[in-house]
């Protein structure tokens, strides 16, 4: 694999928002219950594979690898609530996701996909999921079958609006992110000089950083003594870094992104630089999953 890269920190990936709201607003409001539910989001988004970036009282942001995997978080999220999940039949939701390139910045994302997930969310009412026309075309065709379009008036924002129509397929949608799921490697191989390891179990440590006890040990000054690891966690390989410096993190095909006292989940091959990046040093740990 060459080392061409595109902007450091740009990739392609699904962003979602979702708000919690009251379907009438009571004089006053318990936060007791919204906070719960705010939670329920979170592991919903998680659930489905994605990463929790922002959380506040009343909303999240997530980062999902795909369209499907988004589609399929907002589902659950809507379905857990409307189902009476936090005892709380007033509190609904309203989500809007948008699949495009993000930008990494420290231990959040930017550019127009976040921007356009959020106007989404606005616009949204309670107990809809809104896209683009652009989004909705990406997902797999069981899921674009459950989406219609909104009419060109609704929020005024000149887009071509579609909504995830999830009460009426609920089981789709849930079950093709499923077979997303069961497409997920099942081992890791890394190396760094002579030394291979490869791992399978969910758990199961690999560490990198100048400690000498650690599995793979990089001797320069960037590199904090433990570093980073990686791990199986749910199905997926995860880096994460505990460094000073960040680990930058190259996907084939996807550019490379700096990670700092994070994570970020590996996909397909790459290499693993500890910090400083893959494009000006040799010390890098290359990873296939397989």
């Amino acid at each position: 694999m060459t080392r061409k890269t595109r902007a450091a920190g740009s990739r392609r990936s699904a962003v979602l928002f979702a708000r919690v709201g009251a379907n009438q607003k009571p004089q006053v409001e318990p936060m007791g219950p919204r906070l719960r539910c705010v939670e329920a989001l979170a592991q919903a988004a998680e659930l489905c594979g994605g990463r929790v970036l922002r959380r506040q009282g009343d909303a999240i942001m997530a980062l999902f690898a795909t369209a499907d995997a988004a589609a399929a978080a907002a589902t659950r999220m809507h379905a857990y609530v409307e189902g009476g999940g936090q005892q709380a039949s007033d509190l609904r939701v309203r989500i809007g996701l948008q699949s495009g390139p993000v930008t990494q910045d420290g231990h959040d994302v930017l550019g127009d996909t976040v921007n356009l997930a959020l106007e989404f969310s606005r616009l949204a009412e309670n107990g809809q999921i809104i896209t683009s026309a652009e989004t909705a075309a990406s997902l797999n065709p069981v899921v674009q079958a459950t989406v219609r379009a909104l009419p060109p008036s609704a929020g005024g924002s000149g887009l071509s609006l579609r909504e995830v129509a999830w009460r009426e397929a609920t089981s789709k949608i849930l079950g093709t992110q499923k077979q997303g799921l069961a497409q997920r490697p099942t081992a890791i191989r890394l190396a760094y000089g002579d030394k291979v390891l490869v791992r399978r179990r969910e758990w199961d440590v690999v560490t990198i950083g100048r400690d000498t006890d650690l599995d793979f040990v990089i001797a320069q000054q960037t590199v904090s003594r433990r570093h980073c690891d990686v791990i199986r966690r749910e199905g997926r390989f995860l880096l994460r870094d505990h460094s000073s410096n960040g680990t930058f993190v190259m996907v084939e095909g996807e550019g490379e992104v700096h990670v700092h006292v994070g994570e970020v989940v590996l996909t397909k091959s790459g290499w693993i630089a500890p910090g400083l990046s893959g494009d000006v040093t040799e010390d890098v740990v290359r990873y296939w999953c397989e």
